[in-house]
C-alpha cells in the first residue's frame, strides 16, 4: 500500500504487494507465447523484489514499515556526478518512460540516475550473450527471481548462460542514486526492474565504443556477499559505511545472482529480531505483520557472480539492514532465511 510522507511524497511502504499483481496479469496480453510464461511465472510473486530490492520478482523490494520521510542529503548527494573529469551517463525516469543515451565511451562510467514517478525508476544494466534477445532474457529472470522456488534453479541457470547482470540501482522519487561500472566495447542493454511485466515494459539498448575512459566513484566502504564454509551465505562489510558515500559491492557467491539493500531499522533491533522475522516470511512474496523496517530500500540491484559495483545512494545515518531478496539459486529460498543479512551502523 502507497502512502503520503510528510512532505507529501508517495512512499512505497511494502515493496512487493498485492496491487502489483494485477499490473502483472494486464502485462500479459498481446505477449508472445515465451514472454507469456514468463510473466506468468512472474505474477505469482506478486510484487517482485528483482533486488528486484527483491523480486519483479519479489520486485526489490521496498520493505513494509512505517512510511517516512526520505532522509535528508547532505553536502554530497547521491545525485551528484563523480568527481569533476569523469565520464557519466544520465538516467532519468517520469511518468512517461526514461530517457538513456544510445551510446557512450568504455571503461569506467558512473550512471547518475533519478525517477519522478514512485514505482518506476530501478534501472538495471545487463549485457547478454550472443543470440539473446528481450524475451530470453526475461523469461530467464522472471525465474529465477520469482517467488516460485521450484522454478528459480532452473531460472537462475539460464540467466546465467544467458546474461551478465552488473548492478544498477533501487531508488525512489526524490531519492537519486549513481553507480561506477566497467564497460567493454559492445552493447548492453538498460531495462527498469519495475516495468517488465507492464504491457510496454521499459528498456533501451546501450553501444559502448570509443576510446577507454578510466575515473569513477571512489567508495568508503566494500560490501561482499560471499560463502562461508560450514556456515552458508554471509555478507562481510569492509571499511565504514557513511550516509550518502558510495560502497563498493562484489558478488563473490558460486552462480547466484545478488543484490544488496540498506533498510533503515529502529534502534535496538538486533539481528535475532530480523531472523525471526524473515523466518516468517511466506514463500509467495508477501510480507507480513511486525515489520522491523522504518524506510524503503535503497542500494544495487542483482550482480552475477564475480561481478562488483560501486552504488551511492541517500541513505541517512544511524542503524540500517543490509539485506537482499533474492533466492538461493540452488533451491529457490530466500537467502535472507539462510542468514545473509547483516547490521550495519551508518556514520
Amino acid at each position: 500500500m502507497n502512502e503520503k510522507t510528510a512532505n507529501g511524497r508517495t512512499a512505497d511502504r511494502t515493496g512487493p504487494g498485492p496491487e502489483l499483481g494485477g499490473r502483472l496479469t494486464r502485462g500479459l496480453r498481446g505477449r508472445t507465447a515465451r514472454g507469456l510464461r514468463a510473466r506468468t511465472a512472474l505474477g505469482l510473486g506478486g510484487r517482485v523484489a528483482l533486488g528486484l530490492g527483491g523480486a519483479v520478482v519479489l520486485l526489490l523490494a521496498g520493505v513494509q514499515g512505517p512510511a517516512v520521510a526520505a532522509p535528508p542529503v547532505g553536502s554530497t548527494p547521491a545525485s551528484a556526478s563523480a568527481a569533476e573529469g569523469s565520464h557519466t551517463v544520465e538516467l532519468r525516469s517520469t511518468a512517461e518512460g526514461f530517457t538513456a543515451p544510445a551510446t557512450t565511451r568504455p571503461g569506467l562510467t558512473t550512471f547518475n540516475a533519478s525517477t519522478t514517478q514512485e514505482g518506476k525508476g530501478w534501472i538495471g544494466l545487463v549485457r547478454l550473450k550472443d543470440g539473446v534477445g528481450w524475451d530470453d532474457f526475461t523469461y530467464d529472470l522472471f525465474r529465477a527471481l520469482g517467488n516460485t522456488p521450484a522454478e528459480v534453479p532452473q531460472g537462475a541457470k539460464d540467466l546465467n548462460r544467458d546474461a551478465t547482470l552488473l548492478g544498477g540501482l533501487v531508488i525512489h522519487d526524490g531519492q537519486p542514486g549513481s553507480f561506477t561500472q566497467h564497460l567493454s566495447p559492445g552493447t548492453y542493454l538498460l531495462f527498469d526492474y519495475l516495468a517488465v511485466a507492464d504491457a510496454q515494459p521499459r528498456y533501451r539498448w546501450l553501444t559502448v565504443s570509443g576510446s577507454s575512459v578510466d575515473q569513477g566513484l571512489t567508495p568508503t566502504a566494500t560490501v561482499v556477499s560471499k560463502n562461508v564454509p560450514g556456515t552458508g551465505p554471509r555478507f562481510e562489510v569492509q571499511g565504514r559505511v557513511r550516509a550518502g558515500q558510495p560502497v563498493r559491492f562484489v558478488n563473490r557467491i558460486p552462480g547466484q545472482v545478488n543484490e544488496f539493500l540498506f533498510v533503515r531499522i529502529a534502534e535496538g533491533t538486533t539481528e535475532a529480531d530480523l531472523k525471526a522475522y524473515f523466518d516468517s516470511m511466506p514463500d509467495d512474496g508477501s510480507f507480513p505483520p511486525g515489520s522491523p523496517f522504518t524506510s524503503v530500500s535503497l542500494g544495487s540491484l542483482p550482480l552475477s557472480t564475480g561481478r562488483s559495483t560501486v552504488a551511492r545512494v541517500p541513505t541517512g545515518t544511524g542503524p540500517h539492514a543490509l539485506i537482499t531478496w533474492n533466492k538461493d539459486a540452488t533451491d529457490g529460498i530466500k537467502l535472507v532465511k539462510k542468514g545473509l543479512f547483516t547490521i550495519v551502523d551508518v556514520d
